[in-house]
């Protein structure tokens, strides 16, 4: 478990069950503290985050954020607890077909009970995990297809360049 505490914001990363970890790469609770809204900046960090998030004044939302390609603003809602499942590539294309490019929008809001999950299940981020956790292992397959296995963990270990390498190659090799 990591937990950071700036004065008025809390972040809290857990890894997940080990039967997750191809799927999930973390499960994070963001919380501002503040009577403030707060602009932060998100970076691309090679994920899809699905998040859920409310206020005592305002009903549960759950979004999906997709591959992020280049830094953008957010605004953190004043008195508000972000919790988050940060999905691996392969976790987001076995959970909705995701290709990296099927979603044309940076946020799509996903319909009210997303995974059975209530406004009572954002209390604390390993109550969250374990709920969440549970309903992936319901979802994702018992056994994954080991070349896109292979595929995943060589993008992640080699920064993206594997992946560029291997397609120029097959564009070198399509061409004759």
């Amino acid at each position: 478990m990591h937990i950071k505490t700036m004065q008025d914001f809390e972040y809290i990363k857990i890894v997940p069950d080990e039967r997750l970890s191809g799927f999930v790469e973390s499960f994070l609770l963001c919380a501002n503290h503040t009577d403030e809204d707060k602009e932060v900046i998100i970076f691309p960090d090679g994920r899809v985050d699905i998040m859920f998030s409310c206020t005592d004044q305002e009903p549960l939302v759950a979004e999906l954020f997709n591959l992020d390609k280049k830094a953008r603003r957010y605004i953190f809602k004043k008195q508000t607890k972000l919790f988050m499942v940060c999905l691996t590539l392969l976790g987001a294309e076995y959970l909705h077909g995701y290709n990296g490019t099927d979603f044309g929008k940076d946020e799509i809001r996903l319909p009210a009970g997303f995974w059975d999950i209530s406004k009572e299940d954002l209390t604390s981020l390993d109550s969250f995990a374990e709920k969440v956790s549970e309903k992936l292992l319901e979802i994702f397959p018992k056994k994954m297809d080991e070349r896109k296995q292979q595929l995943f963990e060589l993008i992640y270990s080699s920064g993206g360049k594997a992946l560029s390498s291997t397609l120029l190659t097959a564009r070198k090799n399509s061409n004759g």
